[in-house]
């Protein structure tokens, strides 16, 4: 532990700044430990705690939280080992100096890591006395070396897994049938189902179309009225002012008639085709 929680601030700024890394950087020397001396820690939490919190930076193989022999509790430092390496970079850069549980973290490489000694009091060597229990990583779950699912709560999460695997396969199997003949009926009658659709959208279609070709005709029709009337009041207006002999009012009258003739015998065509 050979920086002080500042002086690793400053030296981590100087190397972003820098852009040092590699050989170049502080975290070198290091290169050959996986673990990571943790210290300031509140008293209540457990190497459950620990391991979610530091997690986040690859996965913990070893949590030792040292506890007092005759009480239990923590002592409020533990060593973490990484699967890889090079999270101890990432784990020190981030959490030294970091505030958990209003406590300022003290986070730092551990070069050499001096697994805890326990005797065994059953056993005893040549010598009469107790043997040393050889230390076993805990795992991210306490419960050894890459052994997963031994918490309650990893097992009711895996148990759930199990039980939605196996409704997915039993509704894909109901969905997938191997009897040829259902296949065959199922797929009978979803083409069934896609000819009504394609009978339906062709029916309104259809509809929409012929409701275009009414609108258009109302439209001319009311174009030939608008027409019809604006002659007749230009008729009207020039009998009461008596302008315009009367050969030029007969005129007048025979073009309306002919022209009220023609689209009145365009639309009886347009509609008989």
């Amino acid at each position: 532990m050979s920086h002080n929680i500042n002086a690793q601030r400053r030296i981590a700024e100087l190397e972003m700044k820098e852009g040092l890394e590699g050989a170049r950087s502080w975290h070198h020397q290091f290169r050959h430990s996986a673990y990571v001396y943790i210290g300031g820690l509140h008293e209540g939490l457990t190497e459950g705690d620990i391991v979610i919190v530091f997690s986040q930076f690859g996965e913990i193989v070893d949590c030792h939280l040292v506890r007092d022999k005759t009480t239990g509790k923590s002592k409020g430092f533990c060593f973490i080992c990484f699967d890889d390496q090079r999270s101890t970079n990432l784990a020190v850069d981030n959490m030294n100096g970091y505030q958990l549980l209003k406590r300022a973290l003290r986070v730092d490489h551990c070069e050499k890591f001096k697994a805890p000694k326990e005797l065994n009091e059953d056993e005893l060597d040549e010598n009469g006395d107790p043997k040393l229990i050889e230390y076993k990583a805990s795992g991210a779950e306490g419960g050894g070396y890459q052994v997963y699912g031994s918490l309650e709560s990893q097992k009711k999460i895996q148990r759930i897994h199990e039980e939605k695997k196996q409704f997915l396969e039993q509704r894909k199997a109901k969905e997938d049938p191997k009897d040829e003949d259902e296949a065959w009926a199922r797929s009978f009658e979803e083409n069934l189902e896609e000819q009504k659709l394609a009978d339906k959208q062709r029916k309104k279609e259809k509809k929409l179309k012929k409701d275009k070709k009414e609108l258009k005709r109302m439209k001319k029709e009311a174009k030939r009225l608008k027409k019809e009337t604006k002659k007749a009041k230009k008729l009207a207006k020039n009998k009461k002012a008596g302008k315009g002999d009367e050969m030029d009012v007969k005129k007048m009258k025979k073009e309306l008639k002919s022209e009220s003739g023609s689209d009145t015998g365009s639309d009886s065509s347009s509609d008989s085709s």
